[in-house]
């Protein structure tokens, strides 16, 4: 009887146990070799499975990652930074990241967990800076790959709400936070004991002091008295620190002391206290008519 190879198709002797052709055995049991097959096809398919899985999740690491980063960042942030920037970078680094977990995942709505995670990486970046580059870097990359992966889908468009909340309170309690800590810090300044004492040396130079004393009732992350002195004609002829202080301490009493050397009189001087949550908008100031005296 002739038989013929399973495998390549060679016609065999009846007694082959071997296929003369490839070499195949011809005793396998063709179960065996199919299971064997199937055996060998799945491990690239299941590899293939894990590692597009591991891709689906991708934006999920990135975003618990970016969540963990926001408040390790916001701990090591300086103080200078202004400790409620530092609370408020850190609180929606971990608020706005889950709500996009939780709107990604559980709502399956990918476009508006984009939206999501992108304003927090914005906020956070935009509250602590430099200090926070990390996990607004990852927050918004999270937020790309969640568009990528998981498409712009949009079934719920109330959702919008969300990301658009985030954004407007974080400024709404910023502005208000902002004029009430205004407020508080002016009523925790006060300066008094003003004197001066500036001279004309005879050597065409006017030199002295301009002196007093700081009193902080609150306390503060950095605080600095500046001067600004001006000549007749209303224009600033010299500007110098009377004072500067890191993490002034309620209760206490600081010296003022601005030096003057110029080789014109001022006839008045403007005294005035910032700190660094905003230079521009003084806690405190004050206009001081200057009367130079003869050393000679």
């Amino acid at each position: 009887m002739v038989q013929y190879c399973r495998k390549c198709g060679q016609e065999l002797d009846d007694d082959a146990e071997f296929c003369d052709s490839c070499g195949f055995n011809l005793n396998t049991d063709p179960t065996q070799e199919s299971n064997v097959v199937k055996t060998s096809e799945s491990k690239p398919t299941e590899a293939k499975n894990n590692k597009n899985e591991f891709i689906s999740k991708l934006p999920l690491i990135l975003a618990i990652i970016g969540i963990v980063a926001a408040v390790g960042e916001g701990l090591g942030t300086p103080m200078l930074m202004g400790w409620n920037n530092i609370l408020i970078a850190m609180a929606i680094g971990v608020l706005g990241g889950l709500i996009g977990i939780f709107i990604m995942e559980k709502m399956n709505e990918p476009l508006i967990a984009a939206a999501e995670f992108i304003v927090t990486g914005i906020i956070v970046f935009m509250f602590i800076g430099r200090f926070g580059e990390i996990s607004a870097a990852l927050f918004i990359i999270a937020g790309i790959l969640v568009l990528y992966l998981k498409g712009m889908r949009n079934n719920n468009k109330k959702l919008w709400a969300i990301p658009i909340l985030t954004f407007v309170l974080v400024f709404v309690a910023l502005i208000a936070g902002g004029a009430l800590y205004q407020m508080n810090a002016e009523n925790s300044v006060v300066v008094g004991n003003l004197s001066q004492n500036i001279t004309d040396n005879g050597y065409g130079y006017y030199t002295g002091y301009l002196t007093g004393d700081i009193h902080v009732d609150s306390n503060f992350d950095y605080l600095s008295v500046k001067v600004d002195y001006y000549d007749s004609e209303d224009k600033i002829i010299d500007s110098s620190i009377g004072w500067y202080g890191s993490n002034p301490q309620s209760g206490n009493t600081y010296k003022i002391s601005s030096w003057y050397w110029e080789t014109n009189p001022p006839a008045k001087a403007k005294l005035y206290v910032v700190d660094s949550a905003n230079d521009d908008v003084p806690l405190y100031s004050e206009n001081i008519t200057i009367t130079t005296s003869s050393g000679v």
